[in-house]
């Protein structure tokens, strides 16, 4: 059996992986007994080691965290090696390989740097105030004014029209801006750096670039295997990933975090991973951190051999590549559940003889190969097309001859939606709604009614007939309000064609009510009235029921405003039963009555909106909406009681 990589720590921040083959799949019971002896022998740690390995699934790659033996105790060393041969014996092991790492961030060092930056004087933001876009708390939107242009939030209070929870998170990232905001000048390790790679054996895409493009925002790298496949070749990578990331923890301050999410995605269909993390607030050097994470790739590599690797970034990936429809996922068999395995595009060698050789040249070696597979091919083909202006017509042609060719290598890829978009550009709508009525994704037609939209909108209403029951009732609601806003925005006149094609679906009533805060008034007084006109949601469901209760509220506010008084008056009427629990839509409603001279029952607004305790009751005496009502000694005698029952309550 060989054994690479067994040696002592120099260091007591050494951490480490520990790989293993064997020489057939070992079951679930096989691979716990394993680790179990190591475990006893001081290899790894016991409640660590395997974790990963009890879904049951046979495995001949085996992966857990090592704990490298003391190079002052020369017996740690000697019982491990002895360990593995005896597990060589036991359980057919014919390989493991031990690597680890000796330092590790220094997190103090980092934090106290962040804190002098944070105690110097800032320079005043030239960035534009962000505009929230969508309600979630009743007390965050002050809704006696347009909810398209919300106030300013005072110090320590949630920014209007914030969703519920969302302040908190955006709080967190600004505080993350202190220390990862700026790319670190110089690297600030507890034992020297970690060990650099800058030479492979593979072809690695976007290196040495990545050095100065680097984004601590989303950073990673994709790598495609190669050699014989074996089960469980994604502990290995796990594994590995588990270890890159570990070198940027500091156990000794809790408050310090490198980073705000980190995954591994896997393809087991082409045999490829996708390892990232987001939000990347480490004190180390661009140069540090891609050469590092190069030799992990390339100790990868020492074990399962790497054919291909790009650094990548997930928001680059997620958005290049489909999805393998109808394959099942790993671990399930061909007649199990089917579901949508990710794919990962680890490389583009097509676009290199793209650039190099021309556009014949590649396709012909694209027809010729045999590593990568058609859905690869169509992948790297689709990201040459979209490195296209499609506004552009000679640009255009390209895209659209490398679009065609991708679909003829994978009709199920993404392609179709592309080359519809570059149809639309070159205003050939009519190809582009054929197209999509014929796509095998119905994703493709909102795409296209969008596009169309946007770009050449006197032609919409041929696109809506895409829009059938099936196409809108098949779809995520989110993505259908997403098309209603576009709409709204680029072709209002359309706009009330569209929401009649939508299905009676209370799940839309979040997602619309949201949209409405992102268009002009009249489209979005528009959309609220549909919101009003599905079916209610119940007073537990949450979010759902704010929106529409808040709905109720602003329709009346946009109706108000636009002049519409009877309509105004009208969704007052409509919203009285959710009053109680929002009393804004007592003040809008008080509005809207005092705006057509019903005192009376304008001044019974504003009582009610103070019996429920409205928080903004202070500003009904001033507002000039309800003028009207000013002059009249009951309207007086409202706030004057409302203040004695607050001072004696006080």
């Amino acid at each position: 059996m060989e054994i690479v990589g067994l040696e002592p720590r120099r260091s007591d921040l050494a951490r480490g992986i520990v790989i293993a083959r064997s020489a057939g799949p070992l079951d679930g019971a096989a691979q716990r007994a394993l680790w179990d002896a190591l475990g006893a022998a001081g290899v790894t740690e016991p409640s660590e080691a395997g974790t990963e390995e009890e879904d049951g699934r046979p495995r001949q790659w085996l992966a857990a965290p090592w704990l490298p033996p003391a190079k002052d105790e020369p017996g740690e060393l000697d019982r491990q090696r002895e360990a593995f041969e005896q597990a060589g014996v036991s359980w057919g092991i014919d390989a493991i390989w031990c690597v680890k790492v000796e330092t590790g961030i220094d997190g103090v060092a980092w934090l106290e740097l962040a804190a002098a930056e944070a105690r110097s004087p800032a320079e005043p933001s030239k960035a534009p105030a962000a505009v929230a876009d969508a309600v979630f708390e009743q007390e965050a939107e002050v809704l006696y004014s347009a909810p398209d242009a919300p106030a300013s939030a005072a110090p320590g209070e949630p920014a209007a029209g914030a969703e519920a929870g969302g302040g908190e998170e955006e709080d967190d990232e600004d505080d993350d801006e202190v220390a990862g905001g700026a790319v670190a000048l110089e690297s600030r390790w507890r034992n020297g750096p970690p060990p650099l790679e800058h030479t492979v054996d593979f072809p690695i895409e976007r290196y040495p670039e990545i050095i100065d493009d680097y984004e601590w925002e989303s950073f990673g790298i994709a790598l495609k295997l190669s050699g014989p496949a074996l089960l469980g070749e994604e502990s290995v990578i796990n594994a590995f990933f588990a270890l890159w990331l570990s070198v940027y923890q500091d156990e000794r301050v809790e408050e310090f975090e490198p980073f705000q999410r980190a995954d591994v995605v896997h393809d087991r269909v082409h045999r490829s991973a996708l390892m990232w993390v987001e939000r990347f607030a480490v004190p180390a050097t661009p140069a540090d951190q891609v050469h590092f994470l190069l030799w992990i790739v390339a100790r990868i590599n020492d074990v399962l051999p790497v054919t291909w690797a790009r650094f990548d970034g997930v928001d680059d990936a997620v958005k290049s590549r489909a999805l393998v429809r109808g394959e099942p996922r790993g671990g399930e068999s061909s007649g199990g559940p089917r579901s949508e395995e990710p794919f990962i595009l680890a490389g583009n060698p097509y676009a290199d003889r793209f650039r190099r050789q021309g556009e014949e040249a590649a396709l012909a070696w694209a027809v010729g190969q045999s590593v990568w597979s058609r859905r690869e091919l169509a992948g790297m083909l689709i990201e040459v097309a979209l490195a296209h202006n499609p506004d552009d017509a000679t640009t255009a042609a390209v895209a659209e001859r490398l679009l065609r060719r991708a679909l003829t290598f994978d009709p199920s890829s993404d392609a179709t939606g592309y080359l519809a978009i570059v149809l639309v550009r070159q205003r050939r709508v009519a190809e582009a709604i054929g197209l999509a009525r014929g796509a095998p994704s119905r994703d493709v037609r909102l795409l296209v009614v969008g596009e169309i939209a946007e770009h050449a909108s006197l032609q919409l209403d041929a696109a809506l007939e895409l829009l059938d029951e099936a196409a809108l009732a098949g779809t995520d609601p989110e993505e259908v309000c997403e098309l209603v806003g576009s709409v709204a925005s680029h072709a209002p006149g359309h706009l009330g064609a569209l929401l009649a094609r939508l299905p009676t679906d209370g799940a839309l009533v979040p997602y619309l009510y949201n949209t409405s805060f992102s268009v002009e008034r009249p489209q979005a007084l528009a959309i609220l009235r549909k919101v009003l006109s599905l079916p209610p949601p119940g007073r537990d469901a949450g979010e759902a029921r704010t929106a529409l209760v808040m709905a109720w509220n602003n329709a009346c506010i946009h109706a108000h405003a636009l002049g519409e008084y009877r309509l105004a008056v009208e969704l007052a009427d409509g919203g009285q039963p959710y009053g109680p629990e929002s009393p804004y839509i007592f003040h809008s409603a008080a509005c809207a009555y005092a705006a057509v001279g019903e005192i009376d029952r304008a001044l019974d607004q504003v009582a009610r909106a103070i019996e429920h305790e409205y928080e903004h009751a202070e500003k009904m005496e001033t507002d000039n909406d309800l003028a009207p009502l000013q002059k009249d000694p009951r309207f007086s005698a409202l706030f004057r009681d409302w203040r004695t029952r607050r001072a004696d309550l006080n």
